[in-house]
C-alpha cells in the first residue's frame, strides 16, 4: 500500500492519505464530477488497514454532490473491519454553521467514528 496524494486547486481539495493512518482532506471541494474525484479515495480506504485511523477534514466549502460522496467515503471507512479505532477531526471556521452542521449530521449517521470538532478563527480574504 502506498500513500495517496492529490494536489489541490481552486475547486479541488488537497488529499494526503498516509500509510501511518493519517488521512487529510483540505481546501475547497467543487469538482466537476464528485464521484470521479472520490472514487480513488474510497478505493484506498477499502484496501487499507490500520489499528488506528486519524482523519482530518478541513473543507471551507463543498457542494451537494460532494456532500453525498463525502458520506460514501466515510461510510466506506466505517464499514471497513480492518480498522481498530477511527478518529475524525472536523474543522470549521468560526461562524460557519453550515460546515459545523454537516459534520454533526455525519456524526449522527456514522456512530463508529469518533468525531471531534476544531473551530478556527474566521479568515479574511
Amino acid at each position: 500500500m502506498e500513500n495517496l496524494f492529490i494536489e489541490g486547486s481552486e475547486t479541488l481539495p488537497t488529499v494526503e492519505f498516509h500509510t501511518n493512518g493519517l488521512l487529510k482532506i483540505n481546501g475547497r471541494a467543487l469538482p466537476e464530477n464528485a464521484y470521479n474525484f472520490f472514487n480513488p479515495l474510497i478505493t484506498w480506504v477499502k484496501e487499507f488497514a490500520a489499528e488506528e485511523l486519524n482523519i482530518e477534514i478541513n473543507l471551507e466549502y463543498f457542494n451537494t454532490a460532494v456532500s453525498k460522496q463525502l458520506y460514501d467515503f466515510l461510510k466506506a471507512v466505517e464499514s471497513n473491519n480492518n480498522y481498530g479505532k477511527i478518529n475524525l477531526k472536523w474543522f470549521y471556521e468560526d461562524g460557519d454553521d453550515e460546515i459545523l452542521e454537516s459534520g454533526e449530521i455525519y456524526e449522527d449517521l456514522l456512530p463508529r467514528i469518533n468525531f471531534s470538532y476544531q473551530r478556527f478563527a474566521e479568515v479574511f480574504d
